[in-house]
């Protein structure tokens, strides 16, 4: 039997096979001409002899500069708070509401300082601290937060020499008029839990909420047992953030 020839093609459809086998191949060699001119795959740089004139770019093998913003250098933009203002505004508020026999004759106003003394970062938060006449005196002032405008003031003063005694309102409004110069009203309303005494009275002013009050505390862990008496008075100005929510003192 006689073996079976291949069809011949016809002439048309061979020449579509090597017009498409030849656009493939102009595809590829552009495709890597551009791998190569961008340096992803440099031919004429692994084959230096043969592909060397081939076109690429030049790489520039200076070290990359850092962002401007980058985290290792960026610096946030913080408000400048205005520290003469602070002390101005703090020293006016002590002296008008401390009375002067308990006022030491150079106040220190120091930005960052809590009333314990201890100095922290803040920079909207400046106070005074000092010792006088058996009483240990902490100031306490905030700006609000990026603006030169007050939001509160503090005056904790703790007394040395007070031997042990549950309040009472008298004695409340004695302690209080015995330390601030115009205790606004009379302190009504006392408070006692466990070993802590506590009294206060908080008012709404015309320009402000304002608030005197004083608290005894003894912690019967210590031996001696440990008795803490402060009296203390706030404002919260009318522009404070805190003007609306703050009912206390010092009770949140």
């Amino acid at each position: 039997m006689d073996g079976i020839s291949p069809t011949p093609q016809p002439p048309q459809q061979q020449t579509n096979i090597f017009l498409i086998g030849g656009l493939i191949g102009v595809l590829l060699l552009f495709l890597l001409l551009i791998l190569n001119y961008f340096n992803i795959l440099s031919l004429s740089r692994l084959f230096p002899n043969q592909l060397g004139f081939l076109p690429h770019r030049e790489q520039n093998n200076r070290p990359i500069s850092q962002p401007t913003h980058s985290p290792t250098n960026y610096s946030p933009n913080t408000f400048q708070y205005d520290t003469k203002k602070a002390k101005k505004i703090l020293t006016q508020y002590i002296k008008e509401n401390i009375k002067s026999e308990f006022l030491p004759q150079n106040l220190e106003i120091k930005q960052g300082l809590y009333i314990d003394n201890k100095v922290s970062s803040l920079k909207n938060m400046f106070g005074s601290y000092f010792s006088k006449n058996n009483a240990i005196i902490s100031i306490n002032f905030h700006y609000k937060e990026n603006t030169n405008n007050p939001n509160d003031f503090f005056i904790f003063i703790q007394l040395t020499k007070l031997e042990k005694v549950t309040l009472t309102p008298d004695i409340a409004n004695s302690l209080s008029s015995s330390y601030f110069i115009n205790p606004y009203s009379p302190i009504t309303n006392c408070d006692i839990k466990g070993t802590t005494s506590y009294c206060e009275t908080f008012k709404i002013e015309k320009d402000g909420k304002i608030g005197f009050g004083a608290i005894i505390a003894q912690d019967p862990s210590k031996s001696p047992p440990k008795l803490t008496s402060i009296v203390f008075t706030c404002f919260i100005p009318k522009e404070s953030k805190d003007y609306d929510t703050t009912q206390s003192c010092i009770s949140p």
